[in-house]
């Protein structure tokens, strides 16, 4: 008998944070949108519980932000928190380019995160672009072998996946931009250039900062 391809066990948990997470970063629900658990279980024929996990997942992630005594919203985006956000990511990513471009480094998973934000791209999906984004840096940081900074990394990003969205939602960065800036450093990383690895890093990021920062205040970046 051929072998059976293993099938991949969705919790409704998980399946439910993936639905709204979804809303959130294609804007159906907008910032400052109320997100209540009876609503959710509701609109999605879900148990309570299970509406109640989503939520609490999305808060961790720093998607939706909630106060004493209050349903809980999606995070409307400040100004000084996406500068304060980018520069701690810049602090970590840079740092981490710095010394994967001091010895050689297997990057197929980082290269690989690239095609699918490509095949995103093509697609016009959001999500799936911004997933691909995260990802590469996900893998990039990983390779340092560090559980802590790792975790710091991802608790870090998954916060800023709004913001990430927020630049594809308004075509202020186009996918194909970041996924040469992608393969920048990528390159730098390959030719062991710790200098030019942390440039192209944080490069990267600043670009799209002040793209950001530019929508949301009007302003021009300095």
């Amino acid at each position: 008998m051929a072998d059976t391809p293993a099938l991949t066990v969705v919790s409704v948990p998980d399946s439910l944070t993936a639905a709204v997470r979804e809303q959130i970063m294609t804007q159906r629900l907008p910032a400052g949108a109320r997100v209540a658990e009876a609503a959710v279980a509701q609109q999605f024929g879900v148990s309570r519980p299970s509406a109640r996990v989503a939520v609490e997942r999305l808060i961790a992630e720093g998607l939706l932000e909630r106060t004493a005594h209050h349903a809980a919203r999606v995070l409307t985006i400040r100004p000084e928190v996406v500068a304060d956000m980018y520069l701690t990511r810049s602090v970590v990513e840079s740092g981490a380019y710095r010394l994967l471009a001091g010895v050689p480094r297997d990057l197929g998973a980082a290269e690989r995160a690239i095609e699918r934000l490509h095949t995103a791209a093509a697609a016009g999906d959001v999500v799936a672009v911004v997933d691909a984004d995260v990802r590469f840096h996900r893998e990039l940081v990983d390779l340092l072998g560090s559980a802590r900074v790792s975790a710091i990394h991802d608790k870090l990003i998954n916060q800023m996946r709004l913001c990430l969205a927020q630049v594809q939602h308004h075509r202020l960065l186009d996918p194909s931009v970041i996924e040469q800036e992608h393969r920048a450093i990528l390159d730098a990383i390959r030719a062991l250039d710790p200098e030019l690895a942390d440039r192209r890093g944080r490069r990267h990021l600043e670009r799209a900062r002040d793209r950001l920062l530019t929508h949301l205040t009007g302003e021009a970046v300095p």
